[in-house]
Parts: C-alpha cells; sequence; structure tokens
C-alpha cells in the first residue's frame, strides 16, 4: 500500500501540471466559479512545486539545488513583508501570506517550465551529437 502512495507522490511531484488540472477541474465544480477555482488550484500545486523544482534541475543537470531554493523562498517572503510594510503600516497576515503563496507559484511554475525544457533541450542536442 505504501509503494503505490509513494508511486503516487512521485508522479505528482515530477508532473505537477496535471495535479493543477485535477484541482482546478475538483474546485471549479465545487466553487461554482473558476477565478477561485484556479487560485485554490494553484494553492495546492504549489506544494507539489517545491520539490518539484529542485527534483527537475537535479534530474538534468546532477545538482542539488533544494536548500538553495529554500533560501531564496524565505529572502523572498521576508522582502515580500518588508516591502508591504512600507507601503502600508497596517496590513494583515492573512492576505499577506496569499500574496507571497501566489507569487511562488508563478516563479515556482516559471522555474519548473525552464528548467524542463532546458534540460531537456540539453538531452536533446547530447544524444544527437553523439
Amino acid at each position: 500500500m505504501a509503494d503505490y502512495f509513494f508511486a503516487a507522490a512521485g508522479f505528482l511531484i515530477a508532473f505537477p501540471a496535471v495535479a493543477f488540472f485535477f484541482f482546478f477541474t475538483v474546485f471549479t465544480r465545487l466553487y461554482k466559479d473558476p477565478s477561485k477555482g484556479f487560485s485554490r488550484a494553484a494553492d495546492c500545486t504549489t506544494f507539489l512545486l517545491l520539490p518539484a523544482v529542485p527534483a527537475v534541475v537535479e534530474a538534468f543537470t546532477g545538482y542539488q539545488t533544494g536548500f538553495y531554493l529554500a533560501m531564496a523562498v524565505i529572502v523572498f517572503a521576508l522582502y515580500m513583508t518588508y516591502r508591504e510594510r512600507k507601503t502600508e503600516h497596517d496590513f494583515e497576515i492573512g492576505p499577506l501570506l496569499r500574496k507571497i503563496w501566489r507569487l511562488l507559484f508563478l516563479i515556482l511554475s516559471a522555474a519548473y517550465l525552464a528548467a524542463s525544457v532546458i534540460g531537456t533541450g540539453v538531452m536533446i542536442a547530447d544524444y544527437i551529437g553523439r
């Protein structure tokens, strides 16, 4: 039973777009609003993108970047909190965390896509060059 769980988790981490479309479908039917479904699906998929980006980078390059990504996320959250505090002297934590989380979804999605495309291109070029 644990093997199936680990296989499913590995598949979702390797292909977070599948999880995003699944969550989007579920939340859109649940809330009857595509924009709310998209935002909830993005929130759930961010959990999968956090380990997926270092896994893709390590698969194509062999470099372990998990620690650097974790530090970048922390610095990004600190910067966003500082910027929010400078612009609004009375800010709420909930909307700030939601904003940070959604921006992380966009950044990590772009990083995942870039790592996948560049890594695949390098692998194809390496294969053709042999």
